[in-house]
């Protein structure tokens, strides 16, 4: 019994040693840190980098009905040769400890993305306090512009604002929504081409305005957001999104919500070493509002507005499909993973020489889509 008790005993003792090891840690609050909420990347003048972060502080206005979300931000930029040694030289002239457990975007500018930015995604993934959620945006102008039009939008500066920015692209369709790590697996796996989301600062506004596509690593061009709703309707990351095409009864503009409904299907195969690729796009339709009344309550002219539909978005998925494989041999919708299931093991799908036969791909693209709420508008 009296061995009993001692185990015990020995046990409760460790128990508690275990949980007073991490007492000094919690020594520590947010009031010893400065939370870094976004990172710019722009391509120094004396150094490799102008690294640029932005902070956000507290509002101390003493305004009651500010929400607890609700802050101000600071920003400052270094010259340096590298991501940790720019932070080391913010942590050694600042008050506080960097901390980037809230940070939401890593921007880059495309002068900086065009020349690589693995190793700029590499030093990020191996940072334990940036989320892998982060996300990853391409500025058309300075990333320092970037943060400094954010900061300046006269609002109650918050991290949530980043989190608009990228989450719009679920109910716009205009952008795209990669994470941090999202593109290093890709980078590292060599699994398919990354993307990321482009944004523009315009008339000290920041909006998303569509893809930004590499080779490798590097940064080539953006595409439209039109080009970005085919890709998430092509990827099934399609929400919803909102487009417009004539009206083929009565002539003017109808405003169209289009939802995915069941998950594109794709066939890949291969023609005399050609790649043939076939689309099925399953989609569901809203007319929002037009210029004109459409008396959808004919089945007949339900039925042309839905061919009309189906028919716009044929043509602009085929114009983006031949455009990324043809004009710039990037597979983002990542084909050859598609085609590699018919291939026992990736030694014989390698001798396809996927990266040299793609850019001649056939594509044939079928959207079937049907119209719900057509009685929005119906003629009494």
């Amino acid at each position: 019994m009296q061995k009993l008790n001692k185990l015990i005993f020995l046990f409760i003792l460790i128990f508690f040693l275990l949980i007073l090891t991490g007492c000094q840690q919690a020594s520590q609050n947010i009031e010893d840190f400065y939370f870094v909420v976004a990172v710019g990347i722009d391509k120094g003048e004396s150094s490799l980098l102008n690294l640029t972060i932005q902070i956000a502080t507290s509002n101390n206005s003493g305004d009651s009905s500010d929400s607890a979300q609700s802050s101000t931000s600071v920003i400052y930029s270094a010259e340096c040769n590298s991501i940790n040694s720019g932070i080391s030289v913010f942590n050694n002239y600042l008050s506080k400890k960097l901390n980037f457990s809230h940070c939401s975007a890593i921007i880059f500018s495309e002068d900086i993305a065009k020349s690589g930015i693995r190793k700029y995604i590499e030093c990020f993934e191996n940072n334990p306090e940036i989320r892998p959620t982060s996300k990853v945006i391409i500025s058309n102008t300075q990333a320092k512009e970037t943060l400094e039009c954010i900061s300046n939008t006269n609002e109650s500066f918050s991290a949530n604002l980043y989190e608009f920015i990228i989450n719009s692209s679920e109910y716009t369709g205009y952008s795209i929504n990669p994470s941090i790590f999202d593109m290093f697996y890709n980078l590292t796996s060599k699994t398919k081409d990354i993307v990321a989301t482009y944004a523009n600062v315009s008339d000290d506004n920041l909006q998303n305005a569509g893809i930004a596509i590499f080779d490798d690593d590097k940064f080539i061009t953006s595409l439209p957001v039109l080009d970005s709703i085919c890709y998430s309707i092509i990827t099934n990351q399609l929400n919803s999104c909102l487009i417009s095409i004539e009206n083929p009864i009565d002539g003017g503009t109808i405003d169209i919500s289009v939802k995915r409904n069941k998950n594109t299907k794709i066939n890949t195969k291969l023609i005399n070493n050609y790649p043939y690729i076939n689309l099925d796009c399953s989609l569901e339709y809203t007319v929002q509002n037009s210029e004109y009344n459409v008396n959808t309550e004919s089945v007949e002219k339900l039925k042309i507005l839905e061919n009309a539909i189906n028919s716009y978005l044929e043509q602009i998925i085929l114009n983006f499909l031949y455009e990324i494989s043809h004009e710039y041999n990037i597979d983002i919708c990542d084909f050859q993973n598609d085609l590699s299931s018919n291939y026992l093991t990736y030694d014989d799908f390698e001798k396809v020489h996927w990266n040299e036969i793609y850019k001649d791909s056939y594509f044939n693209v079928n959207v079937e889509g049907i119209i719900y709420d057509g009685g929005l508008f119906a003629k009494e």
